[in-house]
């Protein structure tokens, strides 16, 4: 029988708060004997607004239930329902400043028997998924403009980018992103932690801008761990809901990515941004059957995008590209934000008369 080759991890600790926290330094090579295999997508449905019953102007990245049903939003007036076959069922939002309406949708969430709508004036809505209100939970008063990163029957947790201090002037500074947890019961906030972004800042005042080439990643890995990116590089941690710190780091050798003309430094005087002169490593992270897919910022033409899959020790296991049928405006390849549920991607597409659709494909050849 022929022997496997040794993979050694490399394990650091290092002290943060005085809680250990473990860095993992994988091999380049995932321990799979077919990784680098090229995973096809099979189309089995697409969702188009043909029935006049809505229209897509600007699709979001699709949610999908366990079940399989769909919830799209659309602009920030549209929260629209399919079941899993792709019909229509309805638009959860209704404007207003009333009891179940919003003036603005920031974002939407769907668990397997609940949809959430986050909004303004700032509040959270939660529709059983027969439609019907369950309940409304006012943010009013923090400022909060955020993005779902879990909910469920107990608790919902977003992450919402930190205020900008009007006097603290421009150039490269570190924005805090925090992640906040929210009790269904009573509606009390819990701040779970502070992660840093790089952006640059212009204005000042009220007329502060601010421009950012990475975002906080963050996905759930199970009720109590969060995985989070919040740098440009190839830097994964573990975040647990119990210990309120980072608990382990992960990460595996990586050959960045250039951007088109970045060179990474300001502009003249330093007074207006550049573009980096790589792209974020990470471009979004999935929880799939237990497993951290990293969909990395790798797109290589005939292959597709590369996916790296970690275990939940943070052990690099497998890798694979997933075919992607989307060009950038040079005619290269382009990454696709997915979303990964029960064997099957969902994107936002556009068909060659350049309109709008949702597309479901089989994942073939994982």
């Amino acid at each position: 029988m022929k022997k496997a080759p040794l993979l050694l991890l490399a394990t650091i600790f290092v002290i943060s708060g005085g809680i250990a926290q473990e860095v993992i330094e994988n091999p380049a090579k995932p321990v799979s004997a077919n990784a680098g295999r090229i995973v096809r997508l099979e189309e089995e449905m697409r969702i188009a607004d043909v029935s006049g019953d809505f229209f897509f102007k600007e699709t979001y990245r699709p949610r999908v239930s366990p079940g399989g049903g769909i919830f799209i939003q659309d602009g920030q007036e549209q929260a629209l329902q399919f079941d899993a076959k792709g019909r229509f069922i309805r638009n959860l939002f209704k404007k207003g400043q009333g009891p179940g309406e919003l003036t603005g949708l920031f974002d939407i969430w769907a668990s397997p028997d609940r949809l959430y709508l986050l909004g303004y004036p700032l509040k959270v809505l939660v529709f059983g998924y027969d439609g019907l209100l369950e309940k409304e939970i006012s943010l009013r008063g923090t400022g909060i403009a955020a993005r779902f990163i879990r909910a469920d029957t107990d608790h919902i947790i977003i992450r919402n980018r930190g205020r900008l201090d009007p006097t603290a002037g421009g150039g490269f500074k570190e924005i805090p992103v925090d992640i906040i947890e929210i009790s269904m019961n009573d509606g009390a906030f819990k701040p779970l932690g502070s992660f840093p972004i790089r952006a640059f800042v212009e204005g000042q005042g009220g007329d502060i801008h601010m421009t950012a080439w990475n975002q906080l990643q963050a996905a759930c890995l199970d009720e109590n761990n969060l995985i989070l990116n919040h740098t440009a590089e190839y830097l994964l941690e573990v975040f647990a809901r119990d210990k309120g710190t980072v608990v382990r780091r992960f990460r595996r050798p990586y050959n960045r990515v250039k951007t088109s003309g970045g060179n990474g430094s300001a502009g003249p005087g330093g007074s207006s941004p550049s573009v980096p002169e790589f792209q974020p490593d990470i471009f979004c992270l999935h929880i799939v059957e237990g497993r951290l897919w990293v969909q990395t910022s790798t797109v290589v033409a005939g292959k597709g995008m590369l996916f790296d899959v970690f275990n939940s020790e943070g052990r690099y296991v497998d890798s694979f590209f997933i075919q992607s049928p989307r060009k950038d405006v040079s005619g290269k390849t382009a990454n696709i934000l997915l979303t990964i549920s029960g064997g099957f991607a969902y994107f936002s597409d556009k068909t060659e008369d350049d309109f709008i659709v949702i597309r479901k494909c089989r994942l073939v050849g994982l």
